[in-house]
């Protein structure tokens, strides 16, 4: 399918695609009415990114990736005393379990014990040998791969780098475009994202959308095309710039989708505004007319751009009140997880990654098949799933979230999605893998594997 707006997007993970101002959920302020009636005006065909929640169930099909991601670590080993290194040495060379390793060794990492690291990573290295150069290499040898290397630049304080991209051959895709083309993730979120917003405004002539991260824009010709079959409608997107520079990428997205308004007879405005302080936000929310909607992705971002982008987005909350706020994100990082859990432990975190990361690399496997397909999976681990867990393990905690910032959704609700939204939304996934999955509880969508 062709979008006019469509150089691609980093996934989610993409990937993911969730959110603790609620996992891919909808909130409106408690003076905002929204209509839930679905909208008569669907485009089926359009694309959609903004609602990500990719969770496993309570399924996992351990086969695939020949690894018990929930085998408790060998007690023998994490009750050892660090004195005991010699004797800790020699049963972890017995040891060939890789969840088990890298478990302890995430325990290793969390206390300083630096000599107890050392003995897990080198046996780990030892079972890992060659991994990046043998194709027929295990899935998980390989995602084990990169949290190893997580695990040892957390250790060192320092980011270690992923190694190059791989070089596409003649004739792939790139792999934005296989995430795009052939997963769900991003036509999941831009689907349920955009029909929240048509389904909020449908009594409001202006539309104004403030995106926090607007990317290359592919989001937003989808929902253009359906407010200009309303008639009479008008589309206001503000794109919220937290770069030092505004690149030339800004100006392109806002000609191309300048242009495709022109086509459609949409009236049309675009702005950006650069925020690095909530007070930023002052001369903006005096100006702003009507009601607003803010849409927020988070699910392509590194770590600490991710938890930055949470804060500012909190603060802005505050201050604008819109009447819907729409986030993607993973659940992994979902907005106040950590605060919820009073800053949840490095280990309890790497826990839910192996299980995260492990579940969104099997998901995506599905989605190729044909002799290409090996192929296609090792360029997806290599440039998207490798490198991002290498960046959470390394980076995890390093920007904060206070509980208190969580205070400003005081007087946000859930917004009880349409019935239209939830059932388009399960159309769409099952014309992917049977494993794929809608979950929906008030306000809040998730695409889910083995549901």
């Amino acid at each position: 399918m062709s979008n006019p707006c469509s150089p691609l997007l980093s996934f989610p993970i993409h990937e993911e695609s969730i959110c603790c101002l609620w996992s891919p959920q909808v909130a409106h302020h408690d003076n905002a009415a929204i209509p839930v009636d679905p909208s008569p005006y669907q485009q089926e065909d359009r694309e959609f990114f903004d609602t990500i929640s990719l969770d496993s169930g309570d399924i996992h099909h351990q086969d695939t990736f020949d690894v018990d991601v929930f085998t408790n670590c060998d007690e023998r080993v994490l009750g050892q005393e660090s004195g005991n290194l010699a004797q800790v040495q020699e049963e972890l060379m017995d040891e060939d379990s890789l969840s088990d390793l890298l478990l302890t060794g995430a325990e290793a990492v969390e206390a300083g014990d630096s000599s107890l690291a050392s003995v897990v990573f080198s046996k780990l290295d030892f079972l890992l040998t060659d991994t990046c150069e043998k194709a027929a290499t295990s899935s998980f040898d390989r995602l084990a791969y990169h949290f190893v290397h997580g695990l040892q630049s957390r250790m060192s304080g320092a980011c270690s780098a992923c190694y190059p991209p791989e070089p596409l051959q003649s004739g792939f895709m790139s792999v934005h475009q296989m995430i795009q083309e052939l997963s769900p993730f991003v036509k999941f979120a831009h689907f349920t994202t955009n029909q929240a917003i048509l389904d909020a405004t449908i009594g409001n002539m202006d539309v104004h959308v403030i995106d926090f991260n607007i990317g290359e824009g592919i989001q937003w010709p989808s929902l253009m095309s359906d407010l200009a079959r309303y008639g009479g409608k008008s589309l206001h997107l503000t794109a919220i710039i937290t770069d030092a520079d505004y690149n030339e990428t800004h100006h392109t997205v806002a000609r191309r989708l300048s242009e495709f308004a022109g086509s459609l007879n949409l009236p049309f405005k675009f702005n950006s505004l650069r925020v690095h302080h909530e007070e930023d936000l002052d001369d903006f929310s005096r100006n702003s007319e009507g009601p607003l909607i803010v849409s927020c992705d988070t699910t392509n971002l590194c770590y600490k751009s991710l938890s930055k982008l949470q804060i500012l987005l909190l603060h802005c909350v505050e201050k604008l009140q819109p009447k819907l706020v729409v986030i993607s994100e993973d659940e992994l990082v979902r907005i106040g997880k950590e605060a919820s859990l009073s800053q949840a432990s490095f280990v309890e975190f790497f826990f839910d990654a192996l299980h995260h990361f492990t579940t969104v690399f099997e998901s995506l496997a599905s989605c190729f098949s044909g002799a290409s397909s090996k192929v296609y999976l090792r360029l997806v681990e290599r440039n998207m799933v490798g490198p991002k867990i290498q960046d959470f393990v390394g980076q995890y905690g390093s920007v904060t979230l206070e509980v208190a910032a969580l205070k400003v959704l005081e007087g946000f609700l859930p917004c009880e999605l349409s019935a239209c939204n939830i059932a388009q939304a399960r159309m769409l996934v099952g014309l992917f893998s049977r494993s794929f999955g809608v979950a929906h509880e008030k306000g809040r969508l998730q695409l889910c594997w083995n549901l």
